[in-house]
């Protein structure tokens, strides 16, 4: 596919300018798919390449395919902030997004190097960086016609236009009347409505259709178009909905209301170019939403689709809003019959958020953690953005998230396809978890427990066992017990030399390994423990001037994970039914370590949080001096944890060869 160029827009009154982009369904596989179709078609149709650099920000205008959550904030009919809407979303929650994920307004914004979602302007933890970046002013069942979102309650055009001046104000006493004009004129808009006034106002109800023909009533919607927004129709007589009421037995689209949309679009096309004629500073680009959507609906393996003539929610055929509820009769298994399930289990290598949820020291709900994380907020994690668990379970085709246990929003969608038992600050030896009071590794398993009586009472015993049989969970342990505990502290030293305190520690790990098999779990991979003596914390506290990796406990790694190795082993001697892993982790780390450019790193020696030297946990926090701004350089988010972006090479690497 063709670079996507950016968008040079002029902005005069409200604005002069909005890209029309209309989709008709809310899969986000179907969204991901289509909006690369678009943009393509829309980069091989322009003749000039605008030179204006790269895109400051986007906005987005119109309905329910681009509002990603505005009418959470409104007193409306038309809302979807409830579950099963955003069950694939990042966290698996809904955010008030008509779809199961993300919407093309994320996904533009994405593609544009922006920012990975697009925020509601209703939103009111909104910040400024948010603001300087664009939002979306977009209001589910919406329309050209007036009448369309007095009928859902739904904010009108001019509703969304005074909005946007309002920002454009909030902007100006922000940064200046300058920075601001910069900001809007390198922005790209993007507008998606006419769709709700064909479906649910002239085709489903009796107030136009009785006062107006087709051809006058899109003439009224070009006239309610001509405020120089621009946007084309879809083929929304396919729309399940409109199969059901119109389609007859055999649910087939309805082609009046196709054919309304082909002449509102042609119509469209006319008013488009007299825009650009008007508006010669400006560029209105006209998409062909109709025919992108209409390739996807008749050739639906094309794309990797196998139906098109219902939704994913209850029956498919009218639910919609309020109708897809958790009531609604759709909590279906994951389509990936290998790996059901992922489950997590160790410290804050994995830990999502339960420490979240305990009175515990090892806490980091607070910025500058999860700055690039979805929606560039502090979730839990022990990292800029997602970590290894996040990336099993979107490897294995689960889920993009892998959430927290304790996280009181959990539905039970998410417990069927796993969940996280891991605690920040946790390990083998008993001890290492009371450190810093946090979850134990009996704590971990007494929740596994629960979890699985949760499921049996919701969807029985016989399917909960299918459920663990095709899950694989992961442990890692070990390094705090090295790194907090025998290293930093006189608690277990003066007892045991470094042989006799790794003997203590296999010995949990069979009797945690074991107890986790008698729970049901068969496909178990445990992660041996990585060159601690690297991170910078140890380096710091026993590397002297030049900062070396501390080799001593380098070797207790090593020494550690020949045991694990063995202990694996027996297990799957002892067990024939289970599959015991052995994941090896230490040399991956080592690698990237002694590699740093080969896999796009400078600094491995400290952290990008602070000084890099001793931060970590409450340590970390939005004060911390010298924070790095390009964390990609960067192996280390604070003193003890890899970034995002090393996670994600480290996971690659350590599960390249896992086969299960």
């Amino acid at each position: 596919m063709q670079k996507i160029p950016s968008i040079s827009t002029h902005i005069t009154m409200a604005f002069d300018l909005s890209q029309g982009l209309v989709l008709s369904s809310s899969s986000v596989k179907f969204f991901s798919i289509f909006v690369i179709i678009l943009l393509h078609h829309y980069v091989a149709a322009l003749t000039t390449p605008p030179k204006n650099g790269t895109t400051l920000a986007v906005f987005t205008f119109g309905d329910s395919f681009l509002d990603t959550g505005n009418n959470d904030y409104t007193i409306s009919i038309a809302k979807s902030n409830f579950p099963p809407y955003g069950r694939d979303f990042v966290g698996g929650k809904p955010t008030g997004r008509f779809s199961n994920g993300k919407l093309p307004s994320d996904l533009i914004a994405e593609i544009y190097g922006v920012k990975k979602i697009l925020p509601a302007y209703l939103d009111p933890t909104l910040q400024l960086q948010d603001l300087l970046t664009g939002v979306n002013f977009a209001s589910a069942r919406s329309g050209y016609d007036p009448e369309t979102a007095k009928m859902l309650t739904a904010l009108a055009l001019p509703d969304q236009l005074n909005l946007f001046k309002e920002y454009k104000s909030k902007l100006t006493g922000a940064v200046g009347n300058e920075t601001t004009a910069t900001i809007l004129s390198k922005s790209f808009f993007v507008l998606s409505v006419g769709s709700i006034d064909l479906t649910f106002n002239y085709f489903t109800t009796p107030l136009k259709s009785s006062q107006y023909d087709i051809q006058a009533y899109t003439d009224l919607l070009i006239n309610g178009s001509k405020s120089d927004w621009n946007t084309r129709c879809t083929p929304s007589g396919c729309f399940p909905f409109e199969r059901t009421l119109h389609g007859g037995i055999g649910r087939a689209c309805y082609d009046t209301e196709n054919q309304a949309a082909i002449l509102f679009n042609s119509k469209l096309r006319t008013l488009i170019d007299s825009l650009n004629v008007r508006l010669p500073e400006a560029k209105v680009i006209y998409l062909d939403i109709y025919t992108t959507s209409l390739s996807l609906i008749q050739n639906p393996a094309q794309y990797g689709f196998e139906v098109v003539d219902k939704g994913c929610c209850g029956t498919g055929n009218l639910e919609f809003g309020p109708l897809c509820n958790k009531l609604s009769p759709v909590t279906e298994l994951p389509t990936n019959e290998t790996t059901r399930a992922v489950f997590a289990f160790r410290d804050s290598i994995f830990d999502t958020g339960n420490n979240d949820y305990i009175i515990s020291l090892a806490k980091s709900n607070f910025p500058p953690y999860g700055r690039d994380f979805v929606g560039g907020k502090p979730t839990g994690r022990f990292c800029n953005g997602k970590l290894p668990s996040d990336f099993v379970a979107e490897k294995y085709g689960v889920k993009k998230i892998l959430p927290a246990y304790l996280d009181p929003n959990l539905q039970l969608q998410d417990l069927l396809t796993g969940v996280c038992f891991a605690s920040a600050g946790s390990g083998y030896d008993p001890l290492t978890p009371k450190l810093l009071s946090v979850l134990s590794l009996p704590d971990q398993l007494g929740m596994f427990r629960k979890y699985k009586s949760k499921i049996s009472a919701a969807v029985g015993n016989e399917r909960t066992a299918t459920i663990l049989s095709k899950s694989i969970s992961f442990v890692s342990m070990g390094s705090n017990d090295f790194a907090i505990n025998y290293f930093s502290t006189p608690l277990r030293s003066p007892h045991y030399d470094i042989p006799a305190y790794t003997d203590l520690m296999i010995q949990s790990a069979a009797t945690f390994l074991q107890e986790l098999h008698a729970l049901g779990a068969r496909v178990i991979g445990i992660l041996s423990v990585p060159p601690i003596g690297c991170l910078p914390a140890l380096r710091t506290l026993n590397g002297g001037i030049e900062k070396a990796c501390y080799e001593t406990a380098n070797q207790a790694a090593i020494l550690f994970n020949s045991k694990l190795s063995h202990l694996i082993n027996s297990l799957n001697e002892r067990l024939p039914e289970a599959h015991f892993l052995y994941i090896e982790n230490y040399s991956p780390l080592l690698s990237l370590l002694q590699n740093p450019a080969q896999y796009g790193f400078k600094v491995v020696d400290k952290g990008c949080c602070g000084t890099g030297n001793l931060e970590f946990g409450p340590l970390c926090n939005k004060a911390s001096p010298g924070t790095c701004t390009d964390v990609s350089k960067y192996l280390f988010w604070d003193s003890f944890h890899p970034t995002e972006k090393a996670y994600r090479i480290l996971s690659s690497i350590s599960l390249k060869d896992i086969k299960i």
